[in-house]
């Protein structure tokens, strides 16, 4: 990993060793995941295996950013360092930056770095030439001292506290306590971070703008079935052009564009838009700007959704980050299972080929038995109807599929047909011709039965 190093420490609660990766310089440019780990405190804090104390480690900081022409050193008051040796320290920094940028990125305002004073200055500096006022800091440090009062109030006196407050809780408080409860995942607290976890879902229950969520969320299910509905209608065998029509008779309906967007994202590729342009185009001078706002329209969508999964992708990283690091991986899972999804299991299937590609067999193996530690989890607290539906979608040929239906299908009842039901849904449109005909067939041999 660039702009790092690793060193050996002691734990400030057990005295046990402890490993950790140092970075003293930031580039926000080439390295965006540095600046994240400053923003979120998680810079250069290292989670002591035998205990989970989290170690900070303190060190000279160089943060560059050249597309706000920004740079700021930072040397902890707490290392001691005379005023000729922070400028040394700080001037090595200075020497790896520039040769990393080479002649053609230097410029006039990296001979005059700013100073922070604290590590919470250098954060504040950063966030200001982000656009984020002081009085959006302090309302976003409100936040949190908010959050921090519900999660140590014991259970009976929540309503209280939410009818107390009901006023400030809103997106901005939920977004506040998510994010708490997973820098808490990432240090390892994972009872602490489950615990916050459960006290969120109590505060949506009781406060005004979580039963608006809990609405919100009910017309969307509705809506998200409904579109399900359309796609399963077209057949096992749709082409571009019948989610085209889709979309079309979708046109007055963001909620309904939104999910057949969501759903089908794959179908909205370049040949889709190159088609739809061509649609643009034939139409009637009439039609050709109500077609050509609805492709502005699907063309936004896609890019709102590549963003949230690309956002997606890296909460999965770090919740294997997590489990690698963590003293007792087995309870981080437990504790956790709902966030352990099919993304979780690609992120990780990702990470085992490229370490085999750099032929790091150490990592590979860490990586394997967190695999198969989660997919364990999985299995063991599904309801036996999905696991049953998992098994046949899981079968290597269709005789062996048919033969696990013919054997266990009888040994359940009706609920097999609601979970028949959730994973059809789920599948949408996504699912491969075979996937769709096994279960198809389960669901005759089912509704034969119980239907």
């Amino acid at each position: 990993m660039p702009n790092t190093r690793q060193t050996t420490i002691q734990c400030v609660q057990c005295h046990q060793p402890v490993r950790a990766v140092v970075r003293s310089l930031i580039d926000a440019q080439q390295e965006p995941d540095a600046k994240v780990q400053l923003l979120s405190g998680r810079l250069n804090a290292a989670p002591c295996p035998s205990c989970g104390a989290i170690n900070t480690v303190m060190t000279p900081l160089l943060y560059h950013d050249a597309s706000k022409e920004l740079l700021i050193s930072f040397v902890p008051m707490e290392m001691g360092l005379s005023k000729d040796a922070q400028e040394k320290a700080i001037g090595e920094l200075m020497r790896q930056l520039t040769s990393n940028l080479g002649n053609s990125g230097f410029k006039g305002y990296l001979l005059q770095p700013r100073q922070a004073l604290t590590l919470q200055g250098l954060v504040e500096q950063v966030l200001q030439a982000d656009g984020v006022t002081p009085q959006m800091m302090e309302a976003q440090r409100e936040r949190v001292r908010l959050v921090e009062m519900f999660i140590q109030s014991p259970e009976e006196n929540l309503p209280a506290l939410v009818q107390e407050y009901d006023a400030k809780i809103d997106a901005e408080f939920f977004q506040t306590m998510t994010m708490v409860a997973q820098r808490t995942l990432e240090e390892g607290r994972q009872n602490l971070a489950h615990q916050i976890l459960e006290t969120q879902n109590r505060v949506v229950e009781l406060s005004t703008y979580g039963q608006q969520m809990i609405a919100q969320s009910e017309v969307q299910e509705a809506v998200v079935q409904e579109v399900v509905e359309a796609i399963n209608a077209i057949g096992p065998n749709p082409q571009r052009a019948d989610f085209l029509n889709l979309a079309i008779q979708y046109a007055e309906s963001e909620a309904h564009l939104q999910a057949l967007v969501g759903l089908t994202r794959q179908v909205f590729d370049y040949a889709f838009f190159q088609e739809f342009t061509a649609k643009v185009g034939q139409a009637p001078a009439e039609e050709r700007d109500k077609l050509a706002a609805l492709r502005e329209k699907l063309l936004e969508y896609c890019a709102l959704i590549d963003q949230q999964s690309q956002m997606a992708v890296q909460q999965a990283a770090q919740l294997l980050e997590a489990l690698l690091t963590a003293p007792n991986p087995d309870e981080l899972i437990q504790a956790n299972l709902p966030m352990f999804d099919t993304l979780f299991l690609q992120v990780t299937a990702a990470n085992i080929q490229e370490a085999e590609r750099r032929q790091d067999m150490a990592t590979s193996g860490k990586l394997k038995a967190v695999y198969n530690k989660v997919i364990s989890a999985l299995q063991a607290n599904m309801p036996p109807e999905l696991r049953f539906i998992n098994d046949v979608l899981g079968a290597e040929t269709e005789a062996d599929a048919g033969a696990l239906i013919a054997q266990h299908v009888q040994e359940f009842d009706a609920r097999l047909l609601e979970a028949l039901d959730a994973v059809e849904a789920q599948v949408g449109a996504n699912g491969s011709p075979e996937i769709h005909q096994r279960l198809a067939f389960l669901r005759r041999e089912a509704e034969g039965i119980f239907g």
